[in-house]
Formats: C-alpha cells, sequence, structure tokens
C-alpha cells in the first residue's frame, strides 16, 4: 500500500477542528509506515525553492472562477519582509494578519501583482481601511486618514494621526498611486 503525503508550502492552515487537525498532522508512522519525505520547516519558505521558484508568466487564468496564481507564495513574502508584524500596530498574530496589495490586484499588471514592495502586512481592521481608500500614507511613511471618517470615528476606531510604517524606495510610487485616491 503507498502513502501519499500533500503539504501546502503556500499557506498555513490554522484550523481548530479537531477531525481536521487529526487528518492533517497524520503522518505514515502512525500506520507502521515509513516515509522519505524532507519537508521539515512549516509556514517558511527555503532558500533553495527561494532560488528555483519560477513567476508564472501570467498571474491569472480562466475556468470557472479566475484563480489568483501565486498568492500564497506573495503572503509568505510580505510576512518575511515585515517580519510577520502588521506594519502599523507591531502586532504579531500571524493567522489574522493580511498580506495586502497597495495598489490594487486588478489594477497591476503582472509584475506589479506579485512584486513585494506593492505588499502590506496590516491587521484586519487597518487592511479594511487601506483598502476602501479610507487611509493611506505619505512618502515618509506618515498616515494619512480620509476626511470623510469624523472625529468621533477616528477615536472609536483608535485611529491615532501619529501613526506611522517604513516605507522602502520601492514602495514609493506604489504608496503614491495608492495615496491618490483617498478623499
Amino acid at each position: 500500500m503507498a502513502h501519499i503525503i500533500f503539504q501546502n508550502l503556500d499557506c498555513e492552515d490554522f484550523s481548530v477542528k479537531q477531525d481536521l487537525l487529526a487528518i492533517y498532522k497524520w503522518k505514515p508512522s502512525s500506520a507502521g509506515k515509513v516515509t522519505k519525505s524532507n519537508i521539515t520547516k512549516q509556514g517558511s519558505i527555503s532558500s533553495q525553492r527561494k532560488a528555483n521558484y519560477k513567476k508564472p508568466s501570467e498571474t491569472e487564468r480562466k475556468g470557472l472562477v479566475t484563480s489568483r496564481v501565486g498568492q500564497g507564495y506573495y503572503r509568505q513574502q510580505i510576512i518575511e519582509k515585515w517580519d510577520g508584524k502588521c506594519a502599523i500596530l507591531k502586532t504579531d498574530v500571524v493567522p489574522i494578519l493580511i498580506a495586502s496589495h497597495i495598489v490594487p490586484w486588478s489594477e497591476c499588471n503582472d509584475s506589479q501583482r506579485l512584486d513585494v514592495e506593492n505588499g502590506i502586512l496590516l491587521s484586519p481592521l487597518y487592511d479594511a481601511l487601506f483598502d476602501k481608500h479610507l487611509i493611506s500614507f505619505d512618502a515618509s511613511g506618515r498616515i494619512i486618514m480620509s476626511n470623510t471618517i469624523t472625529a468621533e470615528n477616528l477615536e472609536r476606531l483608535g485611529l491615532s494621526a501619529d501613526s506611522k510604517i517604513q516605507i522602502t524606495q520601492g514602495m514609493l510610487p506604489y504608496s503614491r498611486k495608492h495615496r491618490e485616491s483617498v478623499e
């Protein structure tokens, strides 16, 4: 009898369902079998995999649905770039952090869609505000807030005008474009 082990190297599954966890954690050794798998590091991209990774020539393909190709790898690169922390809050609860595109996927070419400089790691609240162009960042990384958010809501959301992120040179053209759409 043959056993096949599947491991998704592009994303982590933080499932809390015990039945699924038992399946995910099953190994041939639990049935008295052995495997020659050398996969040991979950949740990280090895230097060998990085060296061998070939960006897809197209980042979308048509089928019954449109699939975003390369997203799992992109997320892992964004997590690494931001040291697994929200760019604003510095929280490191990786399962909830969102690898967000600065210039939206729908407005990018294939190269820009997978460019790590077009990415920012944000907590869900900040990601939602950023995605809706209610916040952005100036060239020095200082937060810019939309005039459509009232002072009362700024306080309720816990938004601070002193918030700042680290902007790299590569991020500047993307952040400039994002900033243009903040009201």
